[in-house]
């Protein structure tokens, strides 16, 4: 084939992805939860609950891979953007980084327990930065990668959608690694009667090879890069020239605003409802408090699993907006219901389940129902969204950085989820928390808990909701845009 039939393919890009590479593309999504969520889940368990380590400390490590990220997230997107291999730009980052992170994954959790607090830390954050470099040389190659599945406004909708689906499954799925971790230690430690830390190390193993490492490498092997040919003709994407160029951009810092409220008011209702279900609701019940947050976590699952047809449905009658105006207002109001929610007192259902007892509360279970719908229309929308922003830069500027607006925007992800748990490892020192106390914390020690955990998603959703009224990319923009793409490279090639 010449050159010119090459370049010429472009034209005929397909706009419908095939269905095995939507479900591969949402294999690797799986892979980046558990990269993404997994260690903001087992911080606090593991280093302050079983390691007793000060949970503001945490907090500050959890913030401290961040400062790091800001430099090689940006600069991983401008080496993918400008990457040239017979494999394309981003599947050989995407197969290194899946199987790197996954074994650094494993090693996070081998702190000893006679070390002191300072060596604890300094093991932590050493750690976070090995693998978050590893995550970043695997997640950023591989947003990359699925703006760029096809130029079609709706089918970006679709594929997105079947990340989300799989971003759910790891929902679920990471809900369950602490009791798992449980049960695991229960079986290796004779006389065991809770978690511990052999316990955590093997799920850790199995976690890293299995939805890290063996998942991640999936989209590497076998999704195929679509602008290949085309990026060849293309000038070199400078990074700060870029970085610029995305902040100029009104749809992408609205949509970076979205990320931020977003991800904080989710992140710090993970953090806080945990310590609430085990000290408050369970009087101190480890066992039983963790059991709920899994209980509560696969609630989120099966109501996200729900919410994917319904929420694709709602964005192709209604416009992305539309879906997310529906979700943001439900969310505002299931804000405002996690005062009653998290509260002791409600009914209890002892299920036997043969080998333990399972203490179901099904009022906790009205929390996923309200403010379920948000997670997945956000993890749809949001990479659908940045697709056509992508597009819009390319029409201004005639570069494809998907892999820095990528970069800068996987970055901020990080950046909040990491603020976020530093506030709520500040938020549980505010509270005046104390974990040698159990359950006898004093009463507005868990007042102050809950009012963070309440306020935050309902102030934070509603802010959500305006800067979504400001967005300006509609399908009829996004098409026009596509359009005009296509004619300027028939005509340039």
């Amino acid at each position: 084939m010449s050159k010119q039939e090459t370049y010429s393919n472009i034209d005929n890009i397909i706009h419908k992805v095939p269905l095995y590479e939507k479900i591969v593309l949402g294999i690797g999504a799986l892979s980046m939860f558990f990269g993404y969520a997994s260690i903001s889940i087992l911080a606090y368990p593991v280093y302050n609950i079983l390691l007793g380590v000060n949970t503001a400390w945490i907090g500050v490590a959890l913030m401290v891979p961040r400062i790091w990220d800001s430099i090689t997230d940006p600069l991983m997107g401008k080496i993918s953007d400008n990457f040239q291999s017979k494999w394309g730009r981003r599947r050989p980052f995407i197969v290194f980084g899946a199987i790197t992170m996954g074994i650094l994954f494993a090693l996070l959790w081998l702190a000893p327990q006679s070390w002191s607090e300072g060596e604890k830390l300094t093991y932590f954050i050493v750690l976070q930065l090995l693998f978050f470099t590893a995550y970043t040389i695997f997640s950023v190659p591989l947003t990359a990668l699925s703006y760029e599945m096809t130029p079609d406004y709706h089918e970006r909708t679709k594929v997105m959608s079947f990340m989300a689906f799989f971003h759910k499954l790891g929902e679920l799925l990471g809900g369950w690694m602490l009791p798992f971790a449980t049960t695991i230690g229960l079986v290796l430690v004779a006389g065991a009667t809770d978690l511990n830390m052999e316990g955590v190390t093997v799920m850790a193993l199995i976690v890293g090879v299995v939805f890290m490492a063996l998942a991640g490498v999936l989209p590497g092997l076998f999704v195929k890069e679509r602008f290949k040919p085309k990026v060849k003709k293309k000038q070199k994407v400078k990074l700060w020239n870029s970085i610029k160029g995305a902040f100029s951009s009104k749809p992408f810092v609205l949509l970076v605003i979205i990320v931020v409220l977003n991800v904080l008011s989710g992140v710090l209702a993970m953090g806080i409802d945990q310590y609430l279900l085990i000290y408050f609701m369970n009087d101190g019940n480890l066992g039983n408090g963790l059991l709920q947050k899994a209980i509560l976590t696969t609630g989120y699952g099966v109501v996200g699993f729900a919410s994917i047809p319904v929420i694709s449905f709602l964005a192709k009658k209604f416009d992305k907006k539309g879906a997310l105006f529906f979700v943001y207002s439900l969310m505002a109001f299931g804000g405002i219901m996690k005062w009653y929610i998290f509260t002791p007192g409600h009914t209890i259902y002892n299920l036997n389940l043969g080998f333990t007892i399972l203490q179901l509360d099904p009022i906790i279970l009205i929390d996923p129902l309200l403010c379920g719908p948000m997670w997945v229309a956000v993890k749809i929308m949001l990479g659908s969204m940045m697709a056509d922003i992508c597009d819009e830069d390319e029409l201004h500027y005639g570069q494809r950085r998907e892999g820095i607006f990528g970069a800068v925007f996987s970055w901020l992800e990080k950046m909040v989820v990491s603020l976020a748990y530093l506030g709520t490892g500040l938020a549980l020192a505010f509270a005046a928390f104390n974990p040698d106390l159990g359950a006898n914390q004093a009463p507005q020690t868990f007042t102050k808990m809950r009012l963070f955990l309440s306020g935050g998603p309902t102030i934070t959703a509603l802010l959500a909701i305006v800067a979504v009224y400001l967005y300006p990319i509609n399908a009829k923009r996004a098409k026009l845009t596509s359009q005009i793409l296509e004619k300027r490279n028939k005509e340039t090639h």
